[in-house]
């Protein structure tokens, strides 16, 4: 335990090193996020508008909806998350004027780190923490939490059903969640790889 409590973050393997690594970490980098906020009574033209742009609009539930360049994970009612590449003009700037008078829109892209989280025992690591039930009858791909890891609010989502999921954290929370997730894993084996660019082909 105590080398997992004091591996520093950056690829290598921790913990048990027999056999394949039971949680594989990547984190996905220069990506575009925007806070999408729908004003009052404007959802359903908020969600057409969507549509009509990137044709996904954004859910109703906690799920996501993957356009053709942004995917949208549902944050609360009326309330999303727009996620896709980095490009030349801002989110902010992009997506205001898509979405006109009925959203409001904030850029996040530098306030939050993300994750790629999969191996055989990736729902065991989680679950020493996370605050939602895993299990495939409960949580399936393409399903959304805003919960909490080891007390620190995160967004998690699926997007695969091996299972593979997407962790969405505060930057300046990082620190304590890295520590977190190297002492759960530590029994499993835990292989961090190289960051890597997000693209428009991970959800």
């Amino acid at each position: 335990m105590a080398d997992a409590l004091h591996f520093a973050y950056g690829p290598g393997r921790l913990g048990c090193r027999d056999g394949a690594p039971g949680l594989v970490l990547q984190e996905l980098t220069t990506f575009a996020l925007a806070s999408v906020v729908a004003r009052k009574g404007q959802a359903a033209q908020a969600a057409e508008a969507a549509q009509r742009a990137f044709g996904a609009s954004p859910p109703s539930s906690p799920t996501i909806a993957a356009g053709n360049e942004l995917v949208f994970v549902w944050s609360g009612p009326g309330h999303w998350l727009a996620l896709g590449p980095q490009a030349t003009e801002t989110v902010e700037a992009r997506l205001g004027v898509m979405f006109g008078p009925h959203a409001s829109v904030f850029d996040q892209s530098g306030s939050r780190v993300l994750l790629d989280l999969r191996g055989a025992r990736v729902r065991d690591v989680l679950a020493k923490g996370v605050s939602i039930d895993l299990h495939p009858r409960s949580f399936r791909t393409g399903d959304v939490a805003v919960t909490t890891a080891s007390h620190l609010a995160v967004h998690l989502w699926q997007v695969a059903d091996e299972p593979v999921y997407r962790l969405l954290v505060v930057r300046t929370y990082f620190d304590s969640l890295w520590r977190w997730l190297a002492a759960s894993a530590a029994e499993y084996g835990c292989e961090v790889l190289a960051p890597t660019p997000y693209t428009s082909h991970t959800t």
